[in-house]
């Protein structure tokens, strides 16, 4: 996935190639094309399905303090893109040359300059910030009826991170508000007014992402995976999936080897 040009991950990564088709989380395939930047959030697994000869692409990795410290307040709309609205792929075509040019002439020189750590961090700020710029671009991120403050949103955030680093993801809502010192029905509340979906849809869309990652990159067994993953038992494993995908998990992972030869 990684060639000779520039691609940014906003906590996982981010690509941009010539012609790239992926498919992010099991599901959703985008095409990426000369210019664009494919944006991956923490926790997206990413499995190319297509690509040109000519792809070239390189990924820059940041990570969520990172992410966080570089953007401040701005991480709104990182988080509303990649979480809430799905926005994965950003065009970069006004800008990113000049980016490039930069880079190389920076790491090209002959001798480092001595605010290098400062260049790098003022760099990352401004090349995140046309990334967040070109996502505000997107119809679906308008936001005609929203009324969240800025604790509301931050609390949502925490959340997002927490699920998002949480090994057995599927936990009661009651678990999550905990870690966050709230009560479940305020964290209910702000995360309907935040994103219009109640935390127990975020638990189980992670969940799943999970576990399209493991049936398609691993070979453990079902009940290795149900085990994995905190499910009481395979049974309640295969119904939980085909509750929410529509085949069994034997079925997706069948799909998944046929698809990809």
């Amino acid at each position: 996935m990684q060639e000779n040009q520039i691609v940014h991950v906003m906590d996982d990564e981010v690509l941009f190639v010539n012609h790239f088709l992926v498919e992010l989380g099991g599901s959703l395939q985008v095409t990426v094309t000369p210019g664009q930047l494919l944006l991956i959030p923490t926790g997206k697994h990413v499995e190319p399905m297509h690509a040109s000869a000519d792809v070239e692409g390189g990924a820059l990795l940041v990570s969520d303090r990172m992410l966080k410290s570089v953007l401040g307040n701005q991480i709104n709309i990182w988080n509303k893109a990649m979480y809430m609205k799905e926005i994965y792929v950003v065009d970069g075509k006004e800008w990113l040359g000049g980016f490039q040019q930069y880079t190389q002439a920076l790491f090209g020189a002959e001798r480092m300059p001595q605010l290098l750590r400062e260049i790098i961090v003022s760099f990352l700020r401004t090349m995140l910030l046309m990334v967040c710029e070109e996502l505000l671009r997107h119809e679906d991120m308008l936001l005609p009826n929203d009324q969240s403050s800025i604790h509301d949103k931050e609390i949502f955030n925490q959340f997002l991170l927490l699920l998002s680093h949480q090994e057995q993801k599927r936990q009661r809502v009651a678990y999550y508000a905990d870690q966050l010192n709230i009560t479940p029905k305020y964290l209910s509340a702000i995360s309907k007014k935040v994103s219009g979906k109640n935390p127990m849809r975020w638990i189980t869309e992670c969940t799943m992402q999970d576990c399209y990652l493991l049936l398609r990159e691993t070979d453990m067994s079902v009940k290795e995976i149900s085990n994995k993953l905190g499910f009481p038992n395979s049974s309640f494993f295969s119904q939980y999936f085909r509750e929410q995908a529509h085949v069994t998990p034997m079925e997706y992972r069948a799909e998944h080897k046929r698809m990809i030869r």
